[in-house]
Formats: C-alpha cells, structure tokens, sequence
C-alpha cells in the first residue's frame, strides 16, 4: 500500500460533527474528531468545553453575515455587494481592509478571548454571487488569501477548517487542518426546494477538487444534506463517501440535529 493509500484510510477512520444547535451533548461531540459548532450557544465555563475544546471549531462567517447574530448592526453599508436571498444575509466585500480589521476584532478575537482555539471559516466563495469577470474573481481570491495568511500568522497555533476554498488551495494549504465541502450526493435547493440531489454533472466536477485537494493530504469532510424523515437514504452514500477517502457527515438543513456518519 502507498503512503497516499494509507493517508487516505487513516482519513476515513475519522469522524466529523456538524452542529449548530444548542445545548451541544458533549457525550455525543466526544466521539468525533472535528466538532464544528456556532460559538454562541456554547458555555465556555463549562468544564466540558476545556475537556474537548482542542477539537471543537467555532463557527465564523468570512464573507457573508446573518441579521440574527448581534455583530450585524456594527456593519458598515459600504462594505455590503448583495444579498444571498436563499438564506436572508448579506454578501460582505471581503476586499474592504476594513472589514477583515472588522472579522479580526468582532468576530475572532473575542472568540478567542472565551476559550476557542480553533476556527471553521464558512462563506468563502460567496463573491462568486457578485463576479461578473475572472478579473473580479482574482481579485476576490487574492483577499481571501491574504485574510487567511494573516489569520495564521496572528494565530499561529490555531487550527481552520474552511468551507471549499477549492480556488485558493493552492496558496494556503499549509495554513488549514481540513476542508469540508457541501455537498456530493444530497445538497441544498432554494426555499421552495430546500433539499436535492447533486448532479452527476458537479459531481464530475467535485472529483477534479477532491482529488487537489486529496494531493496535499488534507482531511476532506463531505457534509450532506437531508430531510430527517429521509435519513435511511444516506446509509449507501456514506459508504461511498468513504471509499473515496472522505469523512462522511448527514443532517438537516438547519444542521441543529445530530446527525449520522
């Protein structure tokens, strides 16, 4: 067996855990070697939270925000492109130095502060909502670079997972733990169609990421999606997620389940 084979299977030994409900059952989130949670509904006095707190990452949205959390009044206007109508937020010009002065001090160093180590970076590829241009998007991938590059240089015993980031791999691999993409088999449609397959189309397409990412022998999480009633249906599909070296992880849309791998 090769060094890749073997890093590959040692990869699917892992398990991963998605979650962003409250009240987080730790006996549960122990058993996985990625707890990726929103920091918010989490005690951090608590003294679970100091127990496994090395493999818990907070959740932080790089390039898109919500009106339900409290740090969206403190954005400026200037630094908003458009809005991602699926889900009620804004797209945030990640460009703007203002604005990643902004994530630094709003949104990661008082997570910090509380006790989390470890950060998930969700909303990467949010500027593909605004582009018109492969001038644009270089851009945009050119900001995102140098956001996260600083992130670990400030940071440097921090552990990231992001969310994609298949465009910039190349230029930070060295910065992140794992990358966790949605989705391969059950994906997320728009409100009136919250829940659809993916196509063999982007799934021909997501082979050509895996197998780059796959290069630089980085853990890849595959998170799907499912209607709880339709959980029975993902059982084949984690096989198969796994056999191509990738941690499998189910749940629903509001990811406040715990779900199956």
């Amino acid at each position: 067996m090769s060094f890749f084979s073997k890093v590959l299977d040692f990869f699917t030994l892992r398990n991963a855990l998605v979650y962003y409900g409250k009240d987080l059952d730790y006996q549960k989130a122990s058993r996985n070697d990625y707890i990726i949670i929103q920091p918010d509904y989490i005690d951090t006095n608590e003294s679970n939270f100091l127990k496994y707190r090395d493999k818990m990452y907070a959740y932080i949205s790089v390039c898109e925000i919500s009106p339900y959390i409290k740090e969206y009044k403190k954005i400026d206007k200037d630094w908003i492109l458009s809005e991602n109508e699926n889900w009620g937020s804004l797209v945030l010009d990640i460009t703007n130095k203002e604005y990643q002065e902004f994530l630094f001090k709003e949104m990661i160093e008082p997570r910090l502060s509380l006790g989390f180590k470890n950060f998930f970076f969700d909303t990467l590829d949010s500027y593909q909502l605004v582009c018109k241009s492969d001038t644009q998007r270089e851009k945009y991938k050119i900001a995102l670079i140098e956001f996260i590059t600083l992130f670990h240089q400030t940071y440097p015993t921090a552990k990231l997972i992001i969310n994609r980031g298949f465009e910039i791999i190349e230029s930070i691999y060295n910065y992140v733990e794992a990358i966790l993409f949605e989705s391969y088999y059950f994906g997320l449609g728009s409100q009136k169609k919250p829940y659809e397959k993916v196509t063999d189309v982007d799934k021909m397409w997501l082979d050509i990421q895996i197998k780059k990412i796959q290069s630089y022998s980085l853990p890849i999480i595959s998170l799907e999606y499912l209607e709880e009633s339709d959980m029975d249906k993902a059982v084949e599909a984690i096989k198969m997620i796994r056999s191509k070296g990738m941690i499998p992880y189910v749940s629903n849309r509001e990811l406040n389940i715990y779900g199956i791998h």
